[in-house]
């Protein structure tokens, strides 16, 4: 059995944040007030960061075992 990196308490904090990350970058990626601005990640990168946080927790569970692997064979 192979060795979990990160443990369930873990990825579930970081998918917690990076849903509410999102939430944020979904709002509104940037505005300003006043002469101040204020600039957040974006979508995409905060989408990212998402699946690889419900992916690493989905093993951590034991849901998954790491990437899919497709092989094929070619016969000659």
């Amino acid at each position: 059995m192979a060795t979990k990196l990160y443990s369930v308490e873990l990825c579930q904090r970081m998918v917690d944040a990076s849903e509410k990350a999102l939430a944020k970058a979904l709002e509104a990626q940037s505005y300003g007030i006043g002469g101040r601005s204020l600039s957040r990640a974006s979508v995409e990168s905060c989408q990212k960061q998402l699946d690889l946080w419900l992916g690493r927790l989905a093993t951590a569970e034991g849901r998954r075992r790491g990437k899919a692997v497709c092989y094929s064979a070619v016969p000659h």
